[in-house]
């Protein structure tokens, strides 16, 4: 089998050196969801990232991002749409240090699921404190694809968001903690994505992140070979493309 390994949720553009970190994964073969929080910073960087093969830029619009020019990020954030199938980083956060933006957050969220919900896009979530709600809206909206990134919920919640078909993106952080391992060991291999997240969980790359890939194939009892073709073909699945620099190469 050929594979490579994958990172759906990176902040490429916060590395000092991004230009060499977007090369590195290109060169290695990585398949990395390069995530923004504004779409400014997309639209800034989109033109660099675009002919990269392994390298797919995201539309962001984060919940904490709230501070800045709202109408104009909303009007680069819609002439953007149609760029990528990638939307993220998005979502809500209602954590003691963010519930007092809960009702614009809301509002950007709003916007985002609005403008996305008729055409194929994935998206991809932050939902500290607010898994519930986050759910709640992407059915109202009949989101299709969605990616829950760094998930820290209720079980409950969890198992509804599988019903929904919904994917979780798991990390080195959720790997070392009690509570995140208890909720990759609920999570069905079928619908588990890796992200490094980095360079917010420090001394992480996304070309090299072989530490989840071997917790899995621990927990998994199978090895590290059937578990990046597990994983990969969940992206592929997610994708759900007839783009053949998406699709496995068997």
């Amino acid at each position: 089998m050929s594979v490579s390994l994958i990172d759906t949720h990176c902040h490429i553009n916060f590395f000092s050196n991004a230009g060499e970190i977007a090369l590195e994964c290109e060169k290695k073969k990585i398949h990395t969801i390069y995530v923004t929080t504004l779409p400014s910073q997309f639209e800034e960087t989109y033109l660099y990232v675009k002919p990269l093969k392994y390298i797919y830029p995201s539309l962001g619009f984060h919940c904490l991002e709230n501070d800045y020019n709202l109408e104009k990020e909303k009007s680069i954030f819609l002439r953007n749409i149609s760029k990528t199938k990638f939307i993220g980083e998005v979502g809500l956060d209602f954590s003691k240090r963010a519930i007092q933006s809960k009702e614009k957050q809301i509002e950007i969220f709003k916007f985002i699921l609005n403008n996305i919900k008729s055409k194929n896009k994935i998206i991809n979530l932050h939902s500290s404190n607010a898994e519930d709600i986050v759910l709640e809206f992407l059915i109202k909206y009949d989101i299709k694809k969605a990616i829950f990134h760094w998930y820290s919920g209720k079980i409950g919640t969890l198992n509804e968001i599988l019903n929904y078909g919904y994917y979780f993106s798991i990390n080195e952080s959720m790997c070392k903690s009690k509570k995140g391992q208890n909720i990759i060991s609920k999570i069905p291999k079928e619908r588990i994505l890796i992200e490094t997240d980095a360079p917010f969980i420090k001394n992480i790359l996304p070309y090299k992140n072989h530490y989840v890939y071997s917790y899995l194939s621990n927990q998994w009892q199978l090895d590290i070979d059937t578990v990046i073709y597990i994983v990969y073909n969940n992206f592929n699945r997610l994708q759900n493309t007839d783009n053949k620099k998406n699709l496995f190469d068997f």
